[in-house]
């Protein structure tokens, strides 16, 4: 998560007991806020949702969790920039294509519900495609299980986001032992959202998996741009004494043109472009140095 800067990671599939929850928590509660829906018959082999958020870059406080099938379907409702609300949800579909009637139009029910909010995300692993040209070799899926999912979308009002820009490429999430690929991986949003998701991309995550992560980047027209954070040194630099031997020489001749220059600056010689000139080559000089983010450069 730290370095995709994921702020808010969606999982399916997680098998997490009580006891491994509170294990992670113990680990990495400063860093992350885990919430996680698990099967209520058999948390550590089947089924398993959870919300991984990043501290760092997203606000944990003032959070709404609704479980709505357990281990299944869980939604979260969190604040992302001052007061807009952002509602996501985060589903993991049934293997079996005839039990996705029941298990989606549980679901719309229970959203239907809840106050008529607008859903803004839903993403998950669907164990479905909508579009023969999501698996190769291409296919139809379970017609009656694909007119369920759409019957949702048409209520919640949500669309393939990625499939809207990108209408006849193919971005496979999933390879099976019998050689074929699909992409059962994906993420729905309301159409008010088509301007605010970008970067669009797939990886490999670092813990083993027949699933490849799905990243998009959601960025609000209105958002504030946020950079790469301020720039400094690997601790382990502060003992390398050749090291910051050359950085006190380049201190000091940056300096000592500062002084030459100061009653007559030039566009070259001014003191910003001198300080410029001298971070730019101790970050020469330093080709493991790295951006870290701070709270200022971090969404809210």
């Amino acid at each position: 998560m730290r370095e995709k800067k994921i702020g808010i990671l969606c999982l399916q599939e997680t098998h997490l007991t009580q006891e491994h929850e509170n294990q992670i928590n113990a680990l990495y509660s400063r860093r992350l806020k885990i919430l996680n829906s698990r099967d209520e018959e058999r948390p550590s082999t089947s089924a398993g949702v959870a919300f991984i958020l990043n501290r760092e870059l997203t606000n944990t406080d003032n959070i709404e969790l609704k479980e709505i099938i357990p281990g299944r379907a869980l939604a979260l409702k969190t604040q992302w920039h001052n007061n807009d609300e952002l509602n996501i949800l985060n589903v993991y579909a049934p293997n079996d294509p005839t039990k996705h009637s029941d298990f989606w139009k549980q679901i719309t029910d229970a959203w239907t519900e809840r106050d008529a909010r607008r859903l803004d995300i839903m993403l998950g692993d669907f164990n479905l495609t909508e579009d023969p040209l999501d698996r190769a070799p291409a296919r139809t899926d379970n017609e009656t299980a694909i007119e369920a999912l759409r019957d949702l979308r048409d209520k919640l009002n949500i669309h393939d986001s990625w499939r809207k820009t990108h209408p006849d490429s193919r971005l496979f999430t999933y390879y099976s032992n019998m050689n074929s690929y699909s992409r059962l991986d994906r993420i729905y949003s309301s159409p008010a959202h088509d301007q605010s998701l970008h970067d669009w991309s797939s990886c490999t995550s670092a813990i083993p998996t027949d699933h490849r992560m799905l990243l998009v980047r959601y960025a609000p027209p209105k958002m504030p741009h946020i950079g790469n954070g301020r720039w400094s040194w690997p601790l382990g630099h502060i003992n390398d004494k050749t090291l910051i031997t050359k950085m006190s020489n380049l201190g000091s001749i940056a300096q000592l043109r500062i002084e030459r220059n100061l009653p007559n600056p030039t566009e070259e010689n001014d003191p910003q472009s001198i300080w410029e000139d001298f971070k730019t080559k101790i970050r020469q000089e330093s080709p493991f140095s790295e951006f870290h983010p701070s709270q200022t450069d971090s969404p809210e």
